[in-house]
């Protein structure tokens, strides 16, 4: 993320424009019409005005109050103890009620250690959604944000409903799956949906306002903090939803941005993810797991998905102290899709389908089971977000025609998109999703074995930006090696923020290894 000077005509610091950011209804424009009658000029302006605060992202009209920052030992996992600073900011629960009640959001700024003073500093976006900024600096990534702030200062900041700033409480509902039954796409879809209108309707009686979490609202919250620390531009850092995020930033609020890095893009378009993409990373797996001895890996899992197509297995899982789960071909299908996802997993994948071949379905059930658990419960703000952002009827119609086509079908997305259906949340709609086109300058970090954000992502946006560039991770997956698996990639990303030429097109980090025995694990 990147903060500097915004030298553009603010239409908020206008009490007309600003009630009428608040308002935009026709009860709002009628007095300038009627004004218009009596004071031709004078009413043409004032209609003007008004039209371009209705067309305008709705901020909070009055000035923010100064962020004050205390200092903060923040303690690393690995790293030592590092000595930051904090604040807390107050934001409105929705920017087109700046009286309305408000939410507290946490920022952890590192002080830069080096630079000459004149990059932005940076605003670091976490994925998930529902993931922390603060976070993600603790653990093995902490090397990325060291570098960085040799040039700037870098914000941690924990997005509205995540970890420090005011999380909603935990839902009391969950669906609990039958072990002794294979997964039922159909079935599991109805129960997850009454789950979560149930979740829904428990939040909504504790006040949760759902419809103050979406990325809409979060990257208004961006343009707040940077005019509470008074600054004329930020400069954003995103990861994966934390790209999403940069990007609604990037059209809401453009003129302050400096400068802009997304690491495994998501697209205002591509929440829902397209099918043949994983069959796409299988293929690719199946080249590089060569090597270490597997020769037909999509074969295998074809083979495996018939099988239990035709008869659902039993397992007992050894992540689980040996219990037991039957599963069936979806339950599968949606494992190999997690599978696909990360280093972890993608190296453990193709052991599993080995052993399943063989009739053990050990670490495929393992799998199962904690997917199960994941899919049975929800949380208030990844689920109000996810399903704002939502998809273009294109974007679903072309993800629905992918499924038919895929070994994997449509386990890749599920329960999205249907669950959102009906729900009764907000949908942001088709100009929350439209084309963008800026001309901030962006630097897409993609890894060609990335299973939840592929590099087709990063090219389908490029052409929108005409200060974009990308820098391609040859072998890296939506995980650590992405940041640190070769120590340029981290030199690119802190001399791109602190507006130096960037030279390297594509970088090199290991191949993953393959596990090739239980012993391994």
């Amino acid at each position: 993320m990147s903060r500097k000077s915004l030298s553009v005509f603010n239409p908020h610091s206008l009490s007309a424009a600003s009630t009428a950011s608040r308002q935009c209804g026709d009860a709002s424009i009628a007095p300038a019409t009627h004004l218009a009658r009596r004071f031709p000029l004078a009413g043409k302006l004032a209609v003007m005005c008004l039209a371009l605060a209705c067309a305008l992202p709705a901020l909070a009209g009055d000035a923010p109050a100064p962020l004050v920052f205390s200092p903060y030992a923040m303690e690393t996992k690995g790293n030592g103890t590092i000595a930051t600073e904090e604040a807390f900011l107050e934001v409105p629960r929705r920017h087109s009620e700046p009286d309305g009640p408000r939410i507290r959001l946490r920022v952890v700024r590192l002080p830069a250690t080096g630079g000459d003073g004149r990059a932005a500093p940076v605003v670091y976006l976490a994925g998930g959604p529902g993931g922390s900024g603060f976070g993600t600096a603790l653990g093995p990534r902490w090397p990325v944000f060291d570098r960085v702030r040799r040039e700037t200062d870098v914000l941690l900041l924990d997005q509205r409903g995540t970890d420090f700033s005011q999380m909603p409480p935990e839902c009391s509902h969950a669906h609990a799956f039958d072990d002794a039954q294979p997964l039922q796409r159909d079935a599991a879809l109805v129960a997850l949906r009454a789950t979560a209108a149930s979740c829904i309707a428990e939040w909504r009686k504790a006040g949760v306002d759902l419809a103050a979490y979406t990325t809409a609202e979060s990257a208004d919250d961006i343009e707040y903090l940077r005019r509470a620390m008074g600054l004329p531009r930020l400069s954003l850092w995103g990861m994966s939803y934390g790209t999403h995020l940069a990007l609604a930033t990037v059209r809401r609020h453009g003129p302050s941005l400096e400068r802009v890095v997304l690491m495994g893009s998501e697209g205002p378009d591509d929440t829902i993810k397209l099918p043949l993409a994983a069959d796409a990373l299988l293929a690719d797996l199946a080249v590089v797991a060569r090597k270490d001895g597997f020769d037909d890996l999509q074969g295998s899992a074809r083979r495996v998905l018939e099988a239990l197509r035709r008869q659902p297995a039993q397992a007992s899982s050894p992540m689980h102290d040996g219990r037991k789960v039957t599963i069936g071909e979806y339950d599968a299908q949606i494992a190999i899709a997690i599978m696909l996802g990360r280093r972890g997993f993608q190296r453990m994948l193709p052991l599993a389908l080995r052993e399943a071949e063989a009739g053990d379905y050990s670490l495929l059930g393992g799998v199962a089971l904690m997917m199960r658990k994941e899919l049975g419960g929800f949380r208030a703000m990844p689920l109000a977000m996810d399903v704002a952002s939502g998809q273009s009827p294109q974007r679903r119609a072309l993800a629905n025609a992918q499924a038919r086509q895929s070994l994997l079908g449509d386990a890749l997305n599920f329960p999205f998109p249907e669950l959102a259906d009906g729900l009764g949340l907000v949908d942001l709609g088709e100009a929350f999703r439209g084309p963008l086109r800026s001309d901030v300058p962006v630097l897409f970090v993609s890894g060609t074995l990335d299973g939840r954000t592929p590099q087709a992502n990063a090219q389908a946006l490029l052409p929108g930006f005409s200060k974009g560039q990308q820098l391609v991770v040859r072998g890296a997956s939506h995980d650590n090696e992405m940041w640190i698996g070769n120590p340029a990639i981290a030199d690119n990303i802190a001399s791109f923020l602190a507006g130096r030429t960037v030279t390297d097109e594509a970088l090199d980090v290991p191949l993953p290894v393959f596990i090739t025995s239980k012993a391994q694990l």
